[in-house]
C-alpha cells in the first residue's frame, strides 16, 4: 500500500472513499457498472456515495465478495 492514509473498507464504507484512498479500485468499481458519472435521479444516491453493503444489494453480488476483491486489490 502506496497511501499516505489508511482507510479499512467494510460493508459501510462509501465506494467514492475506497476509490479516493486506493485509486488501482477504480477499475474494479467500472467493472461493476459503478462510475463518478452516474446519477439514479434526483431523490437518490449516486452510486459513488453508496456504500459497499448498498451496491452488493443493488448488483446481487455478497458483500463479502466485493471485499474480498478489493482487498485483494489493494495487498497487490
Amino acid at each position: 500500500m502506496d497511501n499516505n492514509s489508511f482507510l479499512e473498507p467494510g460493508p459501510k464504507t462509501k465506494a467514492n472513499d475506497i476509490m479516493n484512498t486506493y485509486p488501482e479500485t477504480t477499475d474494479y468499481f467500472v467493472k461493476l457498472g459503478i462510475c463518478g458519472c452516474e446519477q439514479e435521479g434526483p431523490f437518490n444516491k449516486s452510486p459513488m456515495v453508496k456504500s459497499l453493503e448498498e451496491i452488493a444489494h443493488d448488483k446481487n453480488i455478497p458483500v463479502e465478495d466485493i471485499l474480498e476483491k478489493i482487498k485483494k486489490i489493494i495487498e497487490d
